[in-house]
């Protein structure tokens, strides 16, 4: 069975105000799909309602045939890893933070395997030494790569990252995004929230551009990055070059 995550027709109201309506949207293993659109349009409560942090008032979400709002969390958490947009404190190492990730597989108690997975994580995010110190004493940009270092050790199938790159400089946001692209390359999908339009570019397979709670343009990242439809999105005149066999969006200033 091709194993995907499915969302159909989602829509979402918070305090009785429609954020998101008529989605629909699939990922499959081994591609990233990045969702583009201004503050305000939606990206987080989608990813929000596809981890089944919010119930949608109307549509469905599906992964592996399941319903997702049906599912336990801990079984969502097999297939689904969520990175938050926001981060919140933690008076704790940065080793048991990352292990939270191995609660699916091994429950309360990791045995060494599960603190192995861990530790290799943690060195995969370039945060090798890391596991003793605490959490709250980090960094921003620290504190977002020990919560990615969570999500791939939980080995779910599907990532939902809300703005991964944020609090990162730009040589970490590149190393984020690749380390992204090569666990996807090892048959996970990656739905990923992005404000930086040359990111998707550069790694996205695929783009969907919300405004307003809806898809206005999804497809190809070579159909969809048009100066005509980021300026339909963001209300900004651009220029979409092409250099080094990418797609470079330039603002016209």
């Amino acid at each position: 069975m091709d194993l995907r995550l499915k969302a159909e027709d989602i829509g979402v109201k918070l305090s009785d105000r429609v954020i998101v309506d008529e989605i629909t949207l699939t990922l499959r293993k081994g591609e990233i799909v990045a969702i583009l659109g201004p503050n305000g349009s939606g990206k987080t409560t989608l990813l929000k309602t596809i981890f089944g942090l919010l119930k949608p008032y109307r549509g469905v979400v599906y992964v592996d045939g399941k319903v997702v709002h049906e599912l336990a969390r801990r079984d969502v958490a097999k297939f689904l890893g969520y990175l938050p947009q926001e981060i919140a404190s933690a008076n704790l190492k940065v080793l048991d933070i990352v292990l939270f990730g191995r609660i699916p597989h091994a429950g309360l108690l990791p045995a060494k395997s599960d603190k192995d997975a861990a530790i290799k994580a943690l060195k995969l995010m370039g945060l090798e030494g890391y596991e003793d110190r605490n959490f709250n004493e980090l960094s921003g940009g620290e504190k977002q790569k020990v919560m990615l270092a969570r999500i791939f050790c939980q080995e779910a199938d599907f990532l939902l990252l809300d703005e991964p790159t944020a609090h990162l400089d730009i040589k970490s946001q590149i190393d984020v995004m690749k380390m992204v692209k090569s666990i996807v390359a090892e048959e996970k999908g990656a739905l990923v929230a992005l404000h930086d339009i040359n990111l998707a570019a550069m790694f996205a397979d695929r783009i969907l551009m919300v405004k307003k709670g809806r898809v206005k343009y999804s497809g190809k990242t070579k159909d969809v990055l048009t100066p005509e439809n980021i300026k339909d999105i963001y209300g900004i005149d651009v220029d979409v070059l092409r250099y080094n066999g990418n797609f470079v969006v330039v603002p016209r200033v």
